[in-house]
């Protein structure tokens, strides 16, 4: 998403005529400043001669924001386009803050699907850039801030936020910046209302060492498969939603639709007074918005425990051609797949931030990953939350947080750190375990967010616009408003298609293990030639269960069964699971208690004499349930009472 650091950003001249703007009426094309290709021009002539479009954007100020060629990340309705040069064409609605993206196959001239995405924009085109460029440069108070009228700036006016600026209201706003030794102005631009909205100062470290490369101009790695130990998969790195994953089996049976990390949230200096960016990896070209390229092929390595192979990974690196200095960044995903049939989704950021100051809170990094699961297949998936003692299936969208604020309180998790499963109406699935530092890659812990919703195309099929509805802006939120919960909108999700959207959480120290005794994270030292990194690794792990026939047979023992007041009977559990189904115990105590408690081991009191018949019910989802009767317990309960002496 962004241009080089340090790289001189000329400034541009306006000229009247030249471009085309963005009117009322009918879709003004891509502006000249953006070359692109016959076929793209082709693509969005089809795309802007669209009954479809035409319904959706007739009388909004619209313009043509990107045209890029589309890889196999494409929609049920465009199925045609797995063989055929298609283009994905983004417009962009000023007035009511939408996207339509059109998918054009321009090899039989037709639009093959039109997709209507309320509270996202697209990257902005060059037009764009340069207009926010201009604004900024010659904005009074950015003159007087700065004392000194610019000439140029620091880093590309690329999609940018700030709490408390017009950029809650929905509107699209970019971000260009000056740097003065080790402080940055940020200059926020509204580009609905074409003016400066707000500017701040944070204040970063010097640089690390690093050598620029030159990105080469084009360049996309080349997509590829991959085919071992048990795992058949491909991959290909898209526009704006980084290296994707898809059509993902294990053993034959299927796992994955598809993987991918829309965009990265970056907040400095995670406090709601503080800007902060909207990062996007992949090969951009001429699809609007400023990418953060990939660097280099993208690679399957060996999964190693030690020197034992237990898998492999598929991983790329994204990178500014700058990073080792301030304001240049670096981005890594891996998808690792084992022997054993578990999967994990890794992401993680090595820095340099845009804000470092040490008396404030550090920046925060919070990468939007879309996992489109599908337990042996698309259909009839449920999803279930870990609540401290028991598994709820949810039956509607929904949310979870870790933020006691929020009401669910912080991640409660059973004795294997699981937080979460997906199942399908056979009874195999996934339990899903968030990072807590236990994975070997230097992660502290997740921090997530986690959303679960209904599949539809609009929601990720093709690369995603940025989440920007009204409302505090999506780069700086520290609850759960990170994008993806405007997807949440109460649609039932039992037996269903279902998407899992996961928002892990992680925060910059740039001091030195000497200095303050954990040492430098989410960070970067020194970049090329002889970099010095500290990255912080985070996702989830997909752990599998009841793909082999799995059972639960109940059982448990009751200690003592004479119970003398005010003594408490000790309840076991003694169930027998296997292939490590989940399992709920409803336990009924024969006394009018009840609950749902799947510990090992807990005490009951009972308060009244007589006999009890304690029974418990494993129930095991999809697995069925069975009840069994208890040994009886007898509770003897002296009066232990004082007499009632009458006062004389």
């Amino acid at each position: 998403m962004w241009v080089l650091f340090g790289i001189v950003l000329l400034l541009l001249v306006w000229e009247l005529g030249q471009t085309a703007v963005s009117v009322r009426g009918k879709s003004a094309p891509l502006p000249l400043e953006t070359a692109i290709t016959s076929e793209q021009q082709d693509a969005q002539a089809l795309a802007l001669a669209d009954a479809r479009v035409q319904e959706l954007t007739d009388g909004q100020r619209s313009e043509v924001f990107g045209i890029r060629r589309m890889g196999q990340q494409i929609t049920a309705a465009s199925a045609a386009c797995a063989t055929a040069v298609c283009y994905q064409v983004e417009i962009y609605s000023f007035d009511e803050n939408f996207t339509v993206t059109a998918v054009v196959d321009t090899d039989a001239g037709v639009v093959r699907d039109v997709l209507h995405q309320p509270n996202m924009q697209p990257g902005i085109n060059q037009r764009l850039a340069n207009r926010a460029l201009q604004l900024a440069l010659n904005d009074p108070e950015v003159i007087d801030t700065l004392g000194f009228r610019p000439e140029q700036a620091d880093m590309a006016p690329v999609a940018a936020g700030l709490r408390g600026s017009t950029c809650d209201q929905g509107h699209l706003c970019a971000g260009p910046t000056f740097r003065v030794g080790n402080r940055i102005l940020w200059t926020i631009v509204d580009l609905t209302t074409e003016t400066v909205t707000a500017l701040r100062w944070t204040t970063v470290s010097d640089d690390g060492d690093f050598v620029p490369y030159e990105p080469e101009g084009g360049f996309c790695p080349t997509p590829g498969t991959a085919n071992r130990d048990g795992w058949a998969l491909s991959y290909e790195t898209t526009g704006t939603d980084g290296l994707r994953v898809y059509d993902v089996t294990y053993q034959g049976r299927s796992v994955l639709t598809s993987a991918s990390l829309p965009e990265w949230h970056v907040d400095y200096n995670g406090e709601y007074t503080y800007p902060g960016f909207f990062d996007v990896t992949g090969c951009g070209g001429s699809g609007g918005g400023f990418p953060i390229p990939p660097f280099g092929e993208t690679e399957v390595r060996d999964l190693l425990d030690g020197s034992t192979v237990v898998g492999f990974e598929v991983v790329q690196d994204f990178r500014m051609s700058a990073w080792g200095a301030a304001c240049n960044y670096r981005y890594g995903q891996h998808y690792q797949f084992f022997t054993d049939g578990r999967f994990r989704v890794v992401v993680g950021a090595y820095g340099r931030g845009c804000g470092d100051d040490p008396a404030l809170q550090q920046p925060v990094y919070r990468p939007v990953v879309r996992i489109d699961i599908a337990v042996d297949g698309d259909a009839n998936d449920s999803f279930a939350v870990w609540e401290g003692q028991q598994w709820t299936v949810q039956t509607t969208e929904t949310y979870r947080t870790p933020y006691a604020a929020e009401g669910y309180g912080p991640h409660q998790l059973n004795a294997a750190n699981v937080g979460w499963w997906v199942m399908d109406a056979a009874g195999a699935g996934y339990y899903i375990e968030p990072g807590l530092g236990q994975f070997g890659d230097g992660g502290l812990g997740d921090e997530p967010f986690i959303y679960i919703t209904l599949h539809k195309p609009e929601e990720g099929d093709t690369d995603l616009p940025i989440f920007s509805p009204p409302g505090p802006s999506y780069c700086c939120n520290d609850d759960h408003l990170q994008g993806p919960d405007i997807f949440v909108n109460d649609e039932p999700i039992a037996n269903a298609n279902l998407v899992l959207w996961y928002v892990p959480q992680s925060t910059t120290d740039r001091v030195p293990a000497a200095e303050d005794g954990d040492g430098l994270y989410c960070w970067t030292v020194s970049g090329e030639p002889t970099p010095e990194t500290y990255p912080c690794f985070a996702g989830p792990m997909f752990t599998p269960f009841g793909f082999n026939g799995g059972s639960a047979t109940a059982n448990f023992d009751v200690s003592p069964t004479v119970v003398n007041f005010p003594e408490t009977a000790v309840f076991s559990s003694t169930t027998v699971i296997t292939d490590n189904i989940p399992v709920n115990l409803n336990w009924d105590f024969g006394n009018g208690q009840t609950a749902v408690n799947n510990s090992s081991s807990f005490g009951v009191d009972y308060l009244t004499q007589g006999v009890f018949t304690p029974t418990v019910t494993v129930d095991a989802f999809a697995w069925g349930q069975q009840t069994i009767l208890g040994p009886a317990i007898t509770v003897n309960v002296e009066n232990t009472f004082l007499p009632l002496v009458e006062r004389p």
